[in-house]
């Protein structure tokens, strides 16, 4: 997938946008999303219509009640409003049932400025931070594994970490496994953040193949002077 003004989702999903007022570098990028997997509209203009037709085609051959639905269409909206406050610019969500048992897993690509444009950004110094950040909630810091590795688009940091993720309105606490893959951006300063999560242990082996080939996939391209 081309990352553009506009995408497309997989199935007949409507071309799904991007939240203007998020953050993002001067360049052109690509990067490719598992066909299985489903890009979210974090546009506020297109998103409401999007999320109608998600529904619809997720529930349409499913005797759920309206009331279901409503519950359904709060949860995401709630979703794409939260990853709008974090600044994501492209989320992907699996949502699938397995053996009769739900399973999902999610996938996001944030732009963060670091330096001033013309700064590389020290791969030395993105470990060091990684390494040395606080434990999340519910995180033991002794089971992050940071290590670099070596891209397409150049050498990144790649943390692996797991938390305890307790679920409202449950007494669950499933573990939610994750994967980032801090990127420097060429020479802007800006910082590729790409993350993938899943609190489904049978899950975590694929994810986790699914954020390798999506980082391996990550490719940047200097827009010409004047191009805008």
């Amino acid at each position: 997938m081309t990352a553009g003004d506009e995408v497309r989702a997989p199935g007949e999903l409507p071309a799904v946008g991007y939240a203007p007022s998020v953050p993002r570098p001067p360049i052109g990028f690509a990067i490719d999303v598992p066909d299985h997997w489903t890009v979210l509209d974090l546009d506020p203009a297109t998103s409401e219509a999007w999320l109608a037709a998600f529904l619809s085609g997720r529930l349409s051959d499913r005797p759920h009640t309206q009331r279901q639905r409503a519950l359904a269409r709060r949860a995401l909206r709630s979703l794409l409003d939260q990853l709008r406050e974090q600044q994501v610019f492209l989320a992907a969500i699996l949502a699938a049932d397995v053996g009769g048992e739900p399973v999902s897993a999610s996938a996001t690509l944030a732009w963060r400025r670091l330096r001033p444009a013309g700064s590389t950004l020290p791969i030395d110094g993105l470990v060091r931070v990684a390494t040395e950040a606080p434990a999340e909630a519910g995180e033991d810091r002794s089971e992050r594994l940071v290590e670099v590795v070596t891209l397409p688009a150049g050498p990144a940091v790649r943390v692996t970490s797991a938390r305890a993720v307790a679920v409202p309105g449950t007494d669950a606490v499933p573990t939610m496994a994750q994967t980032q893959h801090l990127v420097p951006v060429l020479d802007t300063g800006w910082l590729a953040l790409l993350t993938t999560s899943t609190a489904n242990p049978s899950l975590v082996a694929g994810v986790d193949e699914v954020a390798d080939q999506m980082a391996e996939s990550l490719a940047f391209t200097p827009i010409p002077a004047g191009r805008g």
